[in-house]
């Protein structure tokens, strides 16, 4: 499934970087639009589950201050790390220095959905510090997950940037840029640890079918309350975006992203050759992700496609260069899990020299 995702994920920020305006502006893009807002809390979620299986196998490890968790923790700094690297202004730490203004500052502390996993991550090793049992951290994690959902449309429209400094606030909302705050959208990775708990309970008491079975139920009726909540006859929330902050839109997504995964679990095998492609992308995906947007954005650094091309293609070339960006990274993928499986020496050579190569450039560089 988060193969899959992956390749959504390409296939949209590449068709996004060099789409036309003038195609942005026709229904159809409108519904397209709408479809690949799905991608993220499908993402999310998966993450979640994933969290919740590798916690589970280390339950005792991970709950003390010892080397399992504090592994745990530079991975989620890392996360920090990756996330901030991409959106530097300037490739230059003399610049940097001299020339930063206003808006470049609120470009590098910009929310993106690295920022909001590794922030979801970091709450969640909070919980497991203090919970006593995994039932109790499940629950605890549906409670929190349940009221940022709720109080989403309050919190969008209070700007914490005086409160908090504009380090901290695009966590919460998109007053200041944030792509992915944590309200509402850590609330998908939270529900996907919740589902990931219950799912493994049942399937250690052999009654995983019949989970499953009354599982199906749930986003159906999540879809259909999500759709009548904002029908209801009174209204408790401020004006807000319902595309984004909206506790009904969200249960519509939670639903879709739930079918998704049950859809996934009812395939059982897929034919081998697309089965193995999609879990290694799967596997590979913060790799995948931060390559593919320095090919398709650029960065600091470099130049991408939006720079290259810009926004001129009509819909088929520009489904054609998606396809191509996607081809791209799958054969990085191949080519990088295959160095790692058997040159494990030599890859860790290439991790060191590609981050001392550009630590030292960015020391140096003068523009």
């Amino acid at each position: 499934m988060r193969g899959f995702a992956v390749i959504v994920m390409v296939m949209g920020h590449s068709i996004d970087s060099v789409l036309s305006a003038e195609v942005r502006r026709t229904s159809g893009y409108y519904w397209y639009d709408v479809i690949r807002g799905f991608t993220a809390p499908m993402f999310l979620f998966v993450a979640g589950f994933a969290y919740m299986a590798a916690t589970d196998k280390k339950w005792d490890e991970l709950r003390v201050v010892g080397k399992p968790a504090l592994k745990r923790l530079m991975k989620i700094g890392v996360l920090f790390v990756i996330g901030y690297a991409l959106h530097f202004p300037f490739f230059s730490l003399q610049k940097l220095l001299t020339r930063l203004r206003t808006e470049d500052l609120a470009q590098f502390f910009q929310a993106d959905v690295l920022h909001c996993i590794a922030a979801s991550l970091l709450i969640l090793q909070i919980t497991l510090f203090i919970a006593p049992t995994k039932k109790a951290f499940a629950l605890s994690i549906l409670g929190v997950g349940t009221a940022i959902v709720l109080v989403s449309p309050w919190i969008w429209a209070i700007d914490f940037a005086p409160i908090l400094t504009p380090v901290f606030a695009p966590y919460f909302n998109q007053i200041h840029p944030s792509l992915f705050p944590l309200f509402p959208f850590a609330s998908f990775l939270f529900m996907g640890v919740v589902v990931g708990h219950f799912y493994i309970e049942a399937r250690k008491k052999g009654v995983e079918s019949i989970f499953i079975r009354r599982l199906w139920m749930v986003p159906l009726v999540a879809i259909a309350l999500g759709l009548d909540f904002d029908w209801l006859p009174f209204n408790i929330y401020p004006a807000h975006d319902y595309w984004k902050s909206s506790p009904g839109w969200f249960l519509v997504r939670m639903g879709v992203v739930a079918l998704i995964s049950l859809l996934f679990y009812a395939t059982k095998r897929l034919p081998a050759a697309v089965e193995k492609n999609l879990v290694l992308l799967g596997q590979a995906s913060l790799l995948i992700y931060t390559a593919h947007l320095l090919v398709v954005y650029g960065s600091a650094a470099n130049t991408g496609l939006r720079q290259i091309v810009g926004p001129t293609l009509a819909p088929l070339p520009a489904i054609a260069v998606g396809a191509a960006v996607l081809c791209g990274m799958l054969l990085l993928t191949h080519a990088w899990n295959h160095i790692h499986k058997h040159h494990l020496v030599p890859a860790r050579i290439i991790q060191l020299c590609l981050a001392v190569t550009l630590v030292y450039s960015f020391l140096t560089r003068s523009w």
